[in-house]
């Protein structure tokens, strides 16, 4: 039973680990086009840099802001996937700060969940039907998984 409950834990890192980093790259890749220096048909593009400036069009916000929010969600996304890769790391070579490292990787990333759904709420964002049910499912699914890992200790 203890290896399956080690097999569990170790899934559950290494997928928010891969997910973090392709979100971070998806991401990442639509500020190099923005920024026009990926070319404008590179197919491997979130679209959430424009996602973010029509959430924040409800107050006339200024572009630079656009792009302040979406530098600290692309900044936020990586040190995610950092630190969900350092628990995997953790939790495959079972060391003695393997539980330290679940803790900080999920909390540093539930928190993302948060400031999105805060986000959502000062911006009016779940008027554009979809987003905020997002950021609140997978806020859902990482507490789902972080429990589980709980109860697997």
């Amino acid at each position: 039973m203890q290896t399956i409950d080690k097999r569990i834990r170790a899934g559950l890192m290494l997928f928010w680990a891969l997910y973090f980093s392709i979100v971070w790259m998806s991401n990442t890749a639509d500020a190099l086009k923005t920024l026009s220096i990926l070319p404008a048909n590179w197919p491997f593009v979130s679209g959430n840099y424009t996602l973010i400036v029509r959430v924040l069009a409800i107050y006339q916000s200024p572009a630079w802001l656009s792009g302040l929010f979406f530098a600290g969600v692309i900044l936020w996304e990586g040190i995610g996937a950092i630190y969900f890769w350092k628990a995997f790391r953790a939790v495959t070579r079972q060391t003695l700060t393997q539980t330290a490292s679940i803790h900080q990787a999920f909390g540093i990333t539930i928190g993302l969940w948060a400031a999105f759904i805060l986000a959502d709420e000062v911006f009016l964002a779940y008027l554009l039907g979809g987003l905020a049910t997002t950021h609140y499912l997978l806020l859902l699914s990482e507490l789902a998984s972080f429990i589980l890992i709980r109860q697997l200790d």
